[in-house]
């Protein structure tokens, strides 16, 4: 098939996807903007925009990624957890995918971190926070199972990211371009078991 440029129907589509992010309080930042990640801007092939929902500022702050398989060990749950629970209490920011196994147990730890301090004293530390980068459009949250953790994300201080507009439907190949705007959003990844 032949892809044929219909100026009316992009504009047209455009206006829909843009009336959903206001809709759905979802920030637009954009390749110039000032809040679009540095290290994402130097890799080969960055989105152009990034559809973002909670603090975008975070995206500035010092972050490393957590990655695995899906089927964790008992211990590969804990090193998840507890990994991304002290790297939160120590400032940095958690980058993962949302996925089940070892993106999950490091956000939950970054989540759990951020709630078992709010019910300490008050002594002043700046935590991280946690970052999904989605392998959907913003508003779809994959595992549906993870809907209340992106929830939490948010209630936390966290962000939610994609490079796809709201609406847009899901690909396999959706998965492996999500990981490389992880891998580029921090200078170091961690791998929690891999086959």
């Amino acid at each position: 098939t032949k892809a044929v440029w219909n100026g009316k129907e992009n504009f047209h589509c455009a206006e829909i996807a843009l009336h959903f992010c206001r809709t759905l309080g979802i920030q637009v930042v954009l390749f110039s903007d000032e809040d679009y990640p540095e290290a994402l801007r130097q890799i080969d092939d960055c989105p152009y925009l990034l559809f973002c929902r909670g603090d975008v500022r975070i995206l500035k702050n010092r972050c490393v990624s957590v990655v695995g398989t899906r089927r964790l060990t008992t211990s590969g749950k804990i090193a998840a957890r507890q990994f991304a629970y002290d790297a939160v209490i120590d400032g940095c920011n958690v980058i993962s995918g949302l996925a089940n196994g070892a993106d999950g147990f490091a956000h939950q730890g970054a989540i759990d971190a951020y709630f078992d301090y709010l019910e300490r004293d008050g002594n002043p530390i700046v935590l991280g926070k946690t970052i999904a980068v989605l392998p959907s459009s913003i508003d779809e949250i994959l595992p549906a199972s993870h809907k209340r953790m992106a929830a939490q994300i948010i209630q936390s201080g966290g962000l939610l990211v994609s490079e796809y507009e709201p609406g847009m439907g899901m690909a396999k190949w959706h998965y492996v371009e999500r990981n490389r705007i992880i891998a580029a959003l921090s200078p170091a990844t961690v791998v929690i078991e891999a086959p």
